[in-house]
């Protein structure tokens, strides 16, 4: 391989990149928007659910139950009147769960009798409904044992700490992980659209006239699309640092190295993809709107990959954000370093060697064909 045509390939991309207005906002303002829109608008936690709760009881615990269910972050205390009906409520919409509390609620407690509460939970979303569940069950129980008769302490106390993360500072898990989503998606986009430029132009045609290989051309490509996107990671890496305080946990040497790994991965697919259509719109399909699927729904972004059917979470292993995500959130929410992610390195490394190999022989078998 001769490095100096490679050098002269990767500046004649670069040339071609500062040329083209769409292009560099392809690279840039489209990622910068992605950012922001997904670090402000996705939050996995719920709050302010409102909860109807139907107050026969008019006690002392009832008032104590509706307050700490207001004082909560989750959950909202509507009191009904008593006329209303819970599943009337709940098929309104306007609440996600109805809590009815029987008259002589309290007296029961205190005597040490049992002391039914009806909750109904709306469980058309299956996940915030065994949330509304738990947060409904440890209300009541700890409210419950406030009225009850006096007990033996436990033998057994749990203290916890939550570690990595004691602020519960959502912004720490979606930020990272956002920008193995860029990554994921705009160098395979912005590769695809180049290889397919070049082909409807007709450059590459030229290239194959001269003495360039297949590997020279692919590496030179590969050398300026990769510069592109560490400027990218660069700048989305330094606009969540300034807009939500997300900042190094630990060791970033893992992180420094899985990004270009990352961004090499991801253009190598795209230049695939873009030797494999004719068409800008063909390639935007392929590498915009596949990839990106793939990408967000398969890398554990929001849903552990663990919870997936097998044949999908197998599948998961040769997407490169899925390795990509837990190296981002490493660094920026744990700070394990090397020994938490350095498999994740070494899968991403072979996967760039898979699609390099493969982007090579796609480049010889048009080199010959022409």
């Amino acid at each position: 391989m001769n490095l100096r045509r490679v050098w002269v390939q990767c500046t004649k991309e670069l040339v071609e990149f500062r040329r083209d207005g769409l292009t560099v906002a392809l690279a840039f303002a489209l990622p910068v928007a992605m950012l922001l829109i997904f670090g402000f608008a996705i939050r996995l936690q719920i709050k302010n659910i409102p909860v109807a709760v139907v107050d026969f009881d008019r006690s002392a615990f009832s008032r104590d139950f509706i307050s700490r269910i207001d004082a909560s972050q989750e959950l909202v205390a509507i009191v009904e009147p008593l006329d209303r009906s819970p599943t009337a409520l709940l098929d309104s919409g306007g609440v996600r769960a109805a809590v009815v509390i029987p008259p002589g609620t309290q007296r029961a407690l205190a005597a040490g009798r049992a002391a039914p509460i009806q909750s109904l939970v709306d469980a058309t979303d299956v996940v915030n409904a065994l949330t509304i569940k738990q947060i409904l069950t440890a209300t009541i129980s700890f409210v419950g044992a406030t009225y009850a008769p006096a007990s033996a302490p436990p033998t057994v106390a749990l203290h916890e700490r939550i570690w990595f993360n004691p602020g519960d500072n959502e912004a720490l898990f979606i930020v990272p992980g956002v920008y193995a989503v860029i990554l994921a998606i705009f160098p395979t986009l912005l590769a695809a659209i180049v290889m397919v430029r070049d082909k409807e132009r007709g450059t590459i045609v030229a290239a194959y006239a001269s003495r360039l290989r297949a590997s020279e051309l692919i590496a030179g490509k590969c050398l300026a699309l990769v510069g592109i996107g560490l400027a990218e990671a660069l700048a989305i890496m330094v606009i969540g640092f300034a807009v939500w305080g997300v900042r190094f946990a630990g060791d970033p040497t893992p992180l420094l190295i899985g990004t270009p790994l990352m961004i090499c991965c991801q253009v190598l697919l795209g230049l695939l993809v873009g030797a494999a259509t004719n068409t800008v719109t063909s390639a935007i399909q392929a590498a915009g709107s596949i990839n990106s699927l793939v990408s967000f729904l398969l890398s554990g972004f929001l849903y552990p990959v663990s919870t997936m059917p097998p044949v999908f979470r197998w599948f998961s292993y040769f997407v490169p954000a899925r390795h990509y995500i837990n190296v981002s959130r490493d660094a920026f929410v744990r700070g394990a370093g090397w020994p938490g992610v350095w498999s994740e390195l070494l899968t991403l490394a072979s996967i760039a060697s898979m699609l390099a190999l493969g982007a090579w022989l796609r480049m010889r078998r048009m080199q010959m064909a022409d």
